[in-house]
Protein backbone atom coordinates (compact mmCIF):
# COMPACT_ATOMS: atom_id res chain seq x y z
CA UNK A 1 0.00 0.00 0.00
CA UNK A 2 1.00 3.23 -0.77
CA UNK A 3 0.57 6.33 1.31
CA UNK A 4 1.34 10.04 0.60
CA UNK A 5 1.37 12.36 3.63
CA UNK A 6 3.07 14.25 6.21
CA UNK A 7 5.20 12.78 8.30
CA UNK A 8 4.61 11.90 11.81
CA UNK A 9 6.75 12.75 14.59
CA UNK A 10 7.91 9.12 15.15
CA UNK A 11 8.94 8.96 11.81
CA UNK A 12 10.87 12.13 12.05
CA UNK A 13 14.63 10.26 12.59
CA UNK A 14 14.30 8.08 9.47
CA UNK A 15 12.91 11.20 7.25
CA UNK A 16 15.69 12.37 8.72
CA UNK A 17 18.30 9.54 7.79
CA UNK A 18 16.86 9.33 4.53
CA UNK A 19 17.54 13.00 3.98
CA UNK A 20 21.29 12.28 5.33
CA UNK A 21 22.12 9.01 3.10
CA UNK A 22 20.99 10.66 -0.25
CA UNK A 23 22.95 14.13 -0.02
CA UNK A 24 25.50 12.74 2.21
CA UNK A 25 25.16 14.61 5.51
CA UNK A 26 26.34 13.36 9.28
CA UNK A 27 23.32 12.28 10.72
CA UNK A 28 24.82 13.63 14.19
CA UNK A 29 25.65 16.80 13.06
CA UNK A 30 21.94 17.00 11.12
CA UNK A 31 20.22 16.12 13.54
CA UNK A 32 20.55 19.10 15.75
CA UNK A 33 19.87 21.29 12.98
CA UNK A 34 16.95 19.63 11.79
CA UNK A 35 14.75 19.83 14.55
CA UNK A 36 15.86 23.22 15.88
CA UNK A 37 15.82 25.45 12.89
CA UNK A 38 12.97 28.32 13.02
CA UNK A 39 11.17 27.11 9.75
CA UNK A 40 11.11 23.71 11.21
CA UNK A 41 7.50 22.36 11.23
CA UNK A 42 6.26 18.65 11.30
CA UNK A 43 3.48 18.64 8.90
CA UNK A 44 5.82 20.31 6.30
CA UNK A 45 7.64 17.23 5.83
CA UNK A 46 5.82 15.36 3.70
CA UNK A 47 6.77 11.43 2.39
CA UNK A 48 5.85 8.55 0.31
CA UNK A 49 5.80 5.90 2.19
CA UNK A 50 5.45 1.96 0.75
CA UNK A 51 4.90 -0.23 3.44
CA UNK A 52 6.33 0.62 6.40
CA UNK A 53 9.06 2.30 4.66
CA UNK A 54 9.52 5.94 3.24
CA UNK A 55 10.57 5.98 0.03
CA UNK A 56 10.29 9.17 -1.55
CA UNK A 57 10.55 12.84 0.81
CA UNK A 58 10.57 16.57 1.09
CA UNK A 59 9.93 19.46 2.76
CA UNK A 60 7.79 22.51 2.03
CA UNK A 61 8.99 26.10 2.84
CA UNK A 62 6.05 28.87 3.29
CA UNK A 63 6.80 31.74 1.52
CA UNK A 64 4.81 35.14 0.95
CA UNK A 65 4.77 37.72 -1.74
CA UNK A 66 3.12 41.32 -2.22
CA UNK A 67 0.44 39.06 -4.34
CA UNK A 68 0.07 36.09 -2.19
CA UNK A 69 0.89 33.04 -0.56
CA UNK A 70 3.42 29.81 -2.14
CA UNK A 71 5.68 27.14 -0.98
CA UNK A 72 9.28 26.24 -1.59
CA UNK A 73 10.01 23.07 -2.24
CA UNK A 74 13.46 21.39 -0.96
CA UNK A 75 14.89 18.19 -0.25
CA UNK A 76 13.56 16.21 -2.72
CA UNK A 77 15.33 12.94 -2.03
CA UNK A 78 14.16 8.78 -2.58
CA UNK A 79 15.93 5.95 -1.86
CA UNK A 80 18.28 4.62 -3.86
CA UNK A 81 17.58 1.18 -4.16
CA UNK A 82 13.81 2.68 -5.44
CA UNK A 83 14.96 5.60 -7.62
CA UNK A 84 14.02 5.95 -11.39
CA UNK A 85 10.34 4.41 -10.61
CA UNK A 86 8.41 7.44 -10.29
CA UNK A 87 7.88 7.71 -6.78
CA UNK A 88 9.83 11.95 -6.33
CA UNK A 89 7.33 12.30 -9.24
CA UNK A 90 4.06 11.03 -7.50
CA UNK A 91 5.01 13.12 -4.58
CA UNK A 92 5.65 16.15 -5.79
CA UNK A 93 2.67 16.02 -7.92
CA UNK A 94 0.61 15.61 -4.88
CA UNK A 95 2.50 18.51 -2.81
CA UNK A 96 1.80 20.75 -5.46
CA UNK A 97 -2.04 19.83 -5.95
CA UNK A 98 -2.21 19.89 -1.88
CA UNK A 99 -0.70 23.66 -1.69
CA UNK A 100 -3.17 24.72 -4.30
CA UNK A 101 -5.68 23.21 -2.34
CA UNK A 102 -4.82 24.86 0.67
CA UNK A 103 -4.54 28.20 -1.15
CA UNK A 104 -0.64 28.09 -0.92
CA UNK A 105 -0.91 28.32 -4.75
CA UNK A 106 2.27 28.27 -6.66
CA UNK A 107 5.88 26.88 -6.04
CA UNK A 108 9.17 27.18 -6.08
CA UNK A 109 12.27 24.59 -6.19
CA UNK A 110 15.83 25.31 -6.97
CA UNK A 111 17.42 22.44 -9.67
CA UNK A 112 20.40 20.88 -10.76
CA UNK A 113 18.67 19.22 -13.43
CA UNK A 114 15.41 20.84 -14.88
CA UNK A 115 14.29 18.23 -17.13
CA UNK A 116 13.61 16.00 -13.50
CA UNK A 117 10.91 18.53 -12.67
CA UNK A 118 9.89 19.94 -16.13
CA UNK A 119 7.68 16.37 -16.86
CA UNK A 120 5.59 17.44 -13.62
CA UNK A 121 4.47 21.25 -14.52
CA UNK A 122 7.84 22.95 -13.18
CA UNK A 123 9.46 25.65 -16.24
CA UNK A 124 13.00 27.66 -15.66
CA UNK A 125 12.05 30.94 -14.38
CA UNK A 126 15.49 31.97 -13.42
CA UNK A 127 18.92 30.92 -12.44
CA UNK A 128 21.52 31.37 -9.68
CA UNK A 129 24.56 32.74 -10.74
CA UNK A 130 27.94 32.97 -9.01
CA UNK A 131 30.36 35.90 -10.17
CA UNK A 132 32.80 38.07 -9.00
CA UNK A 133 32.42 41.93 -8.32
CA UNK A 134 34.06 44.38 -10.56
CA UNK A 135 37.19 44.85 -9.22
CA UNK A 136 36.62 49.04 -8.84
CA UNK A 137 33.90 48.71 -6.99
CA UNK A 138 35.45 47.08 -4.17
CA UNK A 139 37.61 48.47 -0.86
CA UNK A 140 39.21 46.39 1.70
CA UNK A 141 38.45 47.35 5.24
CA UNK A 142 35.76 46.93 8.44
CA UNK A 143 32.53 48.11 8.22
CA UNK A 144 30.24 48.06 11.43
CA UNK A 145 27.60 46.22 11.00
CA UNK A 146 24.42 47.72 11.82
CA UNK A 147 21.34 47.23 14.09
CA UNK A 148 18.47 44.08 13.07
CA UNK A 149 15.80 46.66 13.82
CA UNK A 150 17.53 48.68 11.11
CA UNK A 151 18.11 45.68 8.89
CA UNK A 152 14.48 45.06 8.93
CA UNK A 153 13.38 48.25 8.23
CA UNK A 154 15.11 48.51 5.14
CA UNK A 155 14.35 45.06 3.98
CA UNK A 156 10.81 45.72 4.22
CA UNK A 157 10.85 49.12 2.45
CA UNK A 158 12.51 47.10 -0.73
CA UNK A 159 9.85 44.57 -0.59
CA UNK A 160 7.29 46.55 -0.78
CA UNK A 161 8.09 48.55 -3.59
CA UNK A 162 7.09 45.46 -5.90
CA UNK A 163 4.65 42.22 -5.51
CA UNK A 164 7.11 40.05 -6.74
CA UNK A 165 9.29 40.29 -3.58
CA UNK A 166 9.70 37.89 -1.02
CA UNK A 167 7.97 39.09 2.65
CA UNK A 168 9.77 38.40 5.81
CA UNK A 169 7.53 37.95 8.50
CA UNK A 170 8.85 37.64 12.17
CA UNK A 171 9.63 33.70 11.82
CA UNK A 172 11.28 34.04 8.63
CA UNK A 173 13.57 36.87 10.39
CA UNK A 174 14.60 34.83 13.13
CA UNK A 175 15.62 32.12 10.72
CA UNK A 176 17.86 34.77 8.97
CA UNK A 177 19.33 35.84 12.32
CA UNK A 178 19.66 31.87 13.54
CA UNK A 179 21.90 32.07 10.60
CA UNK A 180 24.26 34.54 12.47
CA UNK A 181 24.04 37.23 9.44
CA UNK A 182 24.07 40.79 9.67
CA UNK A 183 23.79 43.58 7.48
CA UNK A 184 27.31 46.00 6.61
CA UNK A 185 26.16 49.16 5.31
CA UNK A 186 26.30 50.42 1.68
CA UNK A 187 25.04 53.54 0.52
CA UNK A 188 21.33 53.86 2.27
CA UNK A 189 21.49 49.63 2.28
CA UNK A 190 23.16 47.34 3.31
CA UNK A 191 24.69 43.76 2.45
CA UNK A 192 24.94 40.50 3.57
CA UNK A 193 28.73 38.45 3.57
CA UNK A 194 28.45 34.69 5.05
CA UNK A 195 32.59 33.57 4.46
CA UNK A 196 33.60 34.59 0.75
CA UNK A 197 30.03 35.11 -0.72
CA UNK A 198 27.46 37.76 -1.12
CA UNK A 199 24.17 36.58 -0.70
CA UNK A 200 21.49 39.80 0.17
CA UNK A 201 22.05 43.49 -1.01
CA UNK A 202 19.50 45.75 -0.40
CA UNK A 203 19.40 49.83 -1.75
CA UNK A 204 18.88 51.13 -4.24
CA UNK A 205 20.70 51.23 -7.66
CA UNK A 206 23.57 51.67 -8.85
CA UNK A 207 25.49 50.07 -5.83
CA UNK A 208 28.05 52.11 -4.30
CA UNK A 209 32.03 50.64 -3.69
CA UNK A 210 31.14 47.57 -1.06
CA UNK A 211 33.87 47.20 1.76
CA UNK A 212 34.85 43.95 0.68
CA UNK A 213 38.49 41.51 -0.35
CA UNK A 214 38.70 40.60 -4.16
CA UNK A 215 38.37 37.37 -3.47
CA UNK A 216 34.66 37.73 -2.15
CA UNK A 217 31.97 36.83 -4.94
CA UNK A 218 27.93 37.17 -5.37
CA UNK A 219 25.34 34.47 -5.58
CA UNK A 220 22.14 34.94 -6.11
CA UNK A 221 19.28 35.49 -8.79
CA UNK A 222 20.22 36.72 -12.21
CA UNK A 223 16.99 38.71 -12.42
CA UNK A 224 17.80 40.17 -8.80
CA UNK A 225 21.47 41.18 -9.19
CA UNK A 226 20.41 43.03 -12.77
CA UNK A 227 17.41 44.84 -11.06
CA UNK A 228 20.32 46.28 -8.46
CA UNK A 229 22.37 46.77 -11.41
CA UNK A 230 25.30 45.03 -9.14
CA UNK A 231 28.89 45.38 -10.71
CA UNK A 232 29.51 41.92 -11.35
CA UNK A 233 32.23 40.12 -13.90
CA UNK A 234 31.27 37.21 -15.98
CA UNK A 235 28.83 34.42 -14.03
CA UNK A 236 28.71 31.40 -13.66
CA UNK A 237 24.78 29.55 -13.39
CA UNK A 238 24.95 27.36 -10.50
CA UNK A 239 21.34 26.41 -9.74
CA UNK A 240 17.46 26.73 -11.88
CA UNK A 241 14.73 28.66 -10.03
CA UNK A 242 12.04 26.44 -11.51
CA UNK A 243 8.42 27.56 -11.05
CA UNK A 244 4.94 26.07 -11.40
CA UNK A 245 1.58 28.04 -11.58
CA UNK A 246 4.44 31.12 -10.46
CA UNK A 247 3.76 34.54 -11.89
CA UNK A 248 6.34 36.77 -12.92
CA UNK A 249 9.53 36.43 -11.97
CA UNK A 250 10.17 36.02 -8.62
CA UNK A 251 12.81 38.86 -5.75
CA UNK A 252 14.66 36.73 -3.28
CA UNK A 253 17.74 36.36 -1.83
CA UNK A 254 19.81 33.11 -1.02
CA UNK A 255 19.71 33.99 2.40
CA UNK A 256 15.89 32.97 2.19
CA UNK A 257 17.27 29.45 0.04
CA UNK A 258 14.89 26.68 0.91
Amino acid sequence: MTEIRPIRIGEAEAFLQLLCDVFGLDFDRAYSVFFTEPMFELHRKWALIEGQQIVSILTTVPLQFGWGRAIGIAGVATREAQRREGYAGKLLERVVKESQRSGEGPALLFALRPELYEQHGFAVVDEVVRAPFDAVHFEEGEAKAIPNADVEEIYANWAQASPDRLRRDRRRWDYWKWGMRSGIPTGAGYFCQEGSLVREIVGAPPMPVLPIAPEVEWLGLRHVAELAELPLGPPRTELMLMGNGFPGKPELFMTDQF
